[in-house]
């Protein structure tokens, strides 16, 4: 977990899979913004107090020879459940760990049918945790959210069971 004496103006954190960029340190609260611009929030100013971030799950990035890897040959030995309930896919959604996101997309992955498709529910699933999770990849690889959800799609058409 970070603390309020870890990051200083400047710093880029992780929150909920989005980037965002702190911009502000004042009065033991942490004021930040999200990092990409174009989207309806970039406007939006956020913050938490010093006493409550170890209670959120702000983190930093993941560093690019670690998503290199996850990306690639970790992804291919990351284990799966595909009897796994719709419910328990639900209970993890808001996991902010890049392995257990690239987890469930690969599971996910596993799950389609012999046309590529998933059912309405767990494509929402795949959709939003993809989302979040292409925020990161950007940002990490210095490319445009496009790019990377190229990149998370790409990696995942490799998987095997």
């Amino acid at each position: 977990m970070i603390s309020l004496n870890d990051l200083k103006i400047g710093d880029v954190i992780i929150r909920f899979g989005q980037v965002y960029k702190v911009f502000k340190i004042e009065n033991k609260t942490l004021f930040y913004q999200k990092y990409f611009e174009g989207t309806k929030q970039s406007a939006s100013i956020l913050s938490i107090p010093q006493s409550a971030i170890d209670k959120t799950k702000i983190r930093l990035p993941i560093a690019k020879k670690e998503l290199d890897d996850l990306l690639g040959p970790k992804l291919q030995t990351l284990k799966v459940d595909l009897t796994i309930s719709l419910n328990a896919i639900k209970s993890i959604l808001n996991t902010d760990e890049p392995e257990e996101v690239m987890r469930i997309l690969k599971m996910l992955t596993l799950m389609r049918d012999e046309h590529g498709k998933l059912p309405f529910s767990k494509r929402e699933i795949f959709d939003t945790l993809e989302k979040r999770f292409q925020s990161e990849v950007a940002y990490v690889y210095g490319v445009d959210e496009k790019k990377a959800k190229e990149i998370i799609e790409l990696s995942l058409t490799k998987v095997t069971a």
